[in-house]
């Protein structure tokens, strides 16, 4: 059965030179089998040290689908998913990172969610990550939910699609990790609908992960202390 609608597909990729292609490659396969009206494949690179810049480049020259938007220097999370959001074309937009962590087979699933809610927002089933990740994401959720009264499982999972019109209605702030949950929340102020869909999460083979840095954690909670004070005077 063939979707009437087309998508957009991003994946920020920075020290992803091993990854990305397999993560670029399944995604094709995933969207052809999806039957879509129309899709493309943006890869942010984020200005790697590595050769991720090379790999996106002969991706691109591969598949007529995919596009590449460079960062000359390296720009950080936030930055890279508003990238990702602001340059997409289609109908909707999904987006995971390019650190082949997640299993793009589930995308089906999400897909499936159209016609039936506004976002549809994974979950990880099983987070493989260190015990401080756990904890420093546990602690980071915990404090979402008191402070914004927002139930949502597990919202820095990069693994969701949503309507690309909600970036039209919407003005991103965050440059860093926070930026998930900046977009839940406003969405969510403007009435979208959200399904919670959960997601296997795999281990990171290749590349270096650096979300859990400290220099990242306190930028983020700056940006959370920041927002609050906002959100506060929009919803009393």
């Amino acid at each position: 059965m063939k979707n009437n609608f087309s998508l957009s597909v991003f994946f920020p990729a920075y020290y992803d030179e091993d990854n990305i292609g397999k993560v670029v490659t399944k995604a094709i396969e995933v969207l052809n089998e999806l039957e879509l009206k129309e899709y493309e494949v943006i890869i942010i690179e984020d200005g790697s040290p590595d050769r991720t810049a090379e790999v996106a480049d002969s991706l691109a020259a591969q598949f007529p689908g995919v596009r590449v938007i460079h960062h000359k220097k390296n720009m950080g999370y936030g930055a890279t998913l508003k990238d990702g959001f602001m340059n997409a074309k289609m109908d909707y937009v999904f987006y995971t990172d390019g650190d082949n962590q997640f299993d793009l087979d589930e995308l089906k699933k999400f897909v499936a969610l159209i016609p039936f809610t506004d976002i549809v927002s994974g979950f990880r089933i099983r987070k493989q990550y260190s015990n401080y990740r756990k904890f420093t994401s546990f602690i980071y959720n915990l404090i979402l939910r008191f402070l914004f009264q927002i139930d949502d499982r597990d919202i820095d999972c990069a693994f969701k699609l949503f309507p690309t019109k909600l970036f039209k209605e919407i003005v991103i702030e965050s440059k860093d990790a926070f930026i998930d949950a900046e977009i839940m929340i406003k969405a969510r102020l403007l009435n979208y609908s959200v399904t919670e869909v959960g997601v296997q999460h795999l281990p990171r083979i290749d590349g270096i992960s650096t979300g859990a840095r400290p220099s990242v954690i306190f930028r983020t909670f700056g940006e959370i202390y920041r927002y609050y004070k906002k959100y506060k005077n929009q919803t009393s």
